[in-house]
């Protein structure tokens, strides 16, 4: 076979599993409509027509396309824990989003699902890379460690995914940065499975900004299959034999502790200050309401591409904050409590801000979705 560079073959698998999802989307956004698998209105639902929800089986179509072309691309794996999981987590969300199921069965289900993976790949969270003088933990406090963040990884995204395209945008901005730094250290498995996952969900970012008869929401299915796959990126990194010192001209300051928190800032801060504020409120954290942040942009006149848009760059922010921390040579706590402070002041700050904006009336005006470039584009998604 002719060779072709890593960063060759990984594009090659992302235009498979972006070609893979596209052919097949708007055959089952017309199976989802048909048999009626659709998100309806309601009062704090965001749209005004049902929604299909099938968005998920799309998504983990593109992804399983995408893989079928890894061995031809690169000559080792070890995908097969985290694909048993993202099936499992793909029916269990696509169960959820068609009959609803009670959120204790949810966690106790995600909780099952992350020992398996677990103890299926052997890995879990076991290394701090330094932060606080510590190196390898033990597996007594690892294990529990892991479970919490797959647990909590999954619940977070589900919980962010509110309005058209911001799920999406903050998925392949999560996946780029996770799969970069698999690139850089080699891990070309899981580089290539970040990629997949790109390619797929470019496609529902497209339909979901740019479509006005073809969106489709990835839905509790797609939600959870992200959040297993995000998660399975972050233990492969901080299990223990992930050596990125090496590529980066052999510093070794870097610490993935707080690189992989800031990754996910804006989905674990927002779901953590919903969650607290409810139960501070007397209610179930698994209430609903409208305290996040894109409910809040919203209030402010902000569209759902301006919100989704807005929500990305400060995901962005949190990432520059931690690279230049790392770059003014920050020690491995100042790394993390940089990332910590700057999310905080995002997300809170944000929330606070824009509530105080929204009670004084203050509007946004939004005129890019009215433009004729804009109709054009949305006129091609629709069609093709």
């Amino acid at each position: 076979m002719l060779y072709l560079m890593p960063k060759w073959r990984l594009l090659i698998l992302f235009i498979v599993a972006f070609a893979a999802t596209w052919v097949i989307f708007k055959p089952t956004l017309r199976i989802a409509l048909g048999k009626n698998i659709v998100d309806n209105p309601e009062a704090r639902k965001l749209q005004d027509h049902p929604v299909p929800i099938l968005g998920g089986v799309v998504v983990f179509f593109g992804i399983a396309v995408g893989l079928m072309f890894f061995k031809t691309m690169f000559y080792q794996t070890a995908l097969l824990p985290v694909l048993a999981a993202a099936i499992i987590m793909l029916y269990v969300g696509t169960i959820d989003d068609i009959t609803d199921i009670a959120p204790w069965k949810r966690l106790l289900i995600e909780t099952g699902v992350a020992l398996l993976m677990i103890y299926g790949s052997r890995s879990c969270i076991i290394h701090f890379q330094g932060l606080w003088g510590l190196e390898w933990i033990p597996l007594g406090v690892a294990i529990p460690l892991t479970v919490l963040t797959i647990v909590g990884l999954i619940n977070a995204i589900n919980m962010i995914d509110g309005i058209d395209g911001l799920l999406p945008g903050l998925g392949i901005i999560m996946l780029g940065l996770l799969g970069v730094l698999c690139f850089l250290a080699h891990d070309y498995s899981n580089a290539a499975l970040a990629t997949v996952a790109i390619g797929a969900l470019m496609t529902f970012f497209l339909h979901n900004v740019f479509g006005q008869q073809s969106k489709m929401f990835l839905g509790d299915g797609g939600s959870m299959l992200l959040g297993i796959i995000v998660s399975w990126l972050i233990i492969s990194i901080l299990g223990g034999h992930f050596h990125i010192g090496d590529y980066l001209g052999g510093r070794v300051d870097f610490n993935l502790v707080s690189f992989c928190l800031a990754v996910v800032g804006i989905p674990v801060a927002d779901t953590l200050r919903v969650m607290f504020t409810r139960i501070f409120s007397g209610r179930s954290p698994f209430s609903a309401d409208n305290n996040h942040l894109h409910h809040l942009f919203l209030a402010c006149g902000f569209s759902h591409l301006g919100t989704s848009l807005s929500i990305m760059g400060l995901q962005t922010l949190i990432v520059l904050a931690f690279l230049a921390a790392w770059l003014l040579g920050a020690s491995a706590e100042w790394q993390l409590y940089i990332v910590i402070a700057v999310t905080a002041l995002l997300d809170c700050g944000g929330a606070l801000l824009l509530r105080q904006l929204s009670k004084r009336g203050v509007k946004v005006s939004n005129k890019a979705e009215k433009s004729g470039a804009w109709r054009r584009i949305s006129d091609f998604v629709d069609r093709f």
